[in-house]
């Protein structure tokens, strides 16, 4: 990912959150809580890196006509509320 170069930052966590990362590093499962933290938040990335390509590949094939339709309606449901409509409409 980034390499070898390392930025020091303070969090705020749950107890039992910290308890859980303490309990891996204690169990062998990780090198320090820094690294479980390091870890959740790279998979979190992967997670959403994955979903965001998903929802670009299903965009590619959506009916352009429907999606109109689509926004014509969720638009006109924004301004009934005092919302500004979307953009591109």
């Amino acid at each position: 990912m980034s390499g070898d170069r390392k930025v020091r930052i303070t969090i705020t966590v749950d107890p039992d959150v910290l308890e859980y990362a303490e309990h891996l590093v204690t169990a062998g499962k990780a090198t320090s809580v820094a690294a479980v933290f390091n870890d959740a938040i790279a998979e979190k990335r992967i997670t959403d890196q994955r979903a965001l390509a998903l929802l670009r590949e299903r965009a590619r094939h959506a009916d352009p006509a429907r999606v109109a339709r689509m926004m014509r309606h969720v638009n006109r449901q924004l301004t009934e509320h005092g919302f500004p409509a979307a953009p591109g409409e």
